[in-house]
């Protein structure tokens, strides 16, 4: 049987945390009900039908806000996106999404808790060689989340 585990990566906003700029929500509501969603394990916002489409092809939308076009560009590409933390916001979709979406294959380590995952070459950032120069320029880097630390450690 095909496994398509759910992935989630942080996207790390480029110069904002310099300038003290913090990423405005464009849609305080709409950003709460999307948590509270995820939160009750709901469905969340519909993905866009440029789901299979290559980094490149899909139009990064113009705003003023550099989170608000992230968050654009990401939905438009089949992702969820998550409401912003000061200089971060959250990507989700299919494992298969993201290794068709950032030409890396990603590997699951299901023999620790926390299912950690990681490049095939064992890092933790994903590549953003791929991606639209508007994008490049306002994004520092993406990377998979380590697992949760447990109390009592190792």
């Amino acid at each position: 049987m095909f496994r398509d585990p759910y992935v989630s990566a942080v996207v790390h906003l480029a110069g904002l945390a310099d300038k003290g700029d913090q990423p405005p929500v464009d849609d305080p509501e709409g950003v709460a009900a999307q948590g509270a969603a995820v939160l009750a394990g709901g469905p969340t916002a519909p993905v866009s039908r440029q789901a299979e489409a290559s980094p490149r092809e899909i139009p990064v939308p113009s705003s003023p806000s550099a989170a608000a076009r992230l968050r654009g560009y990401f939905t438009s590409a089949g992702f969820e996106v998550h409401a912003p933390f000061g200089t971060t916001l959250s990507i989700g979709a299919a494992q298969s999404r993201f290794e068709s979406f950032f030409d890396t294959r990603l590997v699951v380590d299901e023999e620790q808790l926390g299912a950690p995952m990681t490049t095939e070459s064992g890092g933790r950032e994903l590549p953003l060689e791929g991606l639209p120069e508007e994008v490049q320029r306002v994004v520092e880097r993406i990377s998979l989340p380590l697992p949760p630390e447990l109390p009592g450690g190792p």
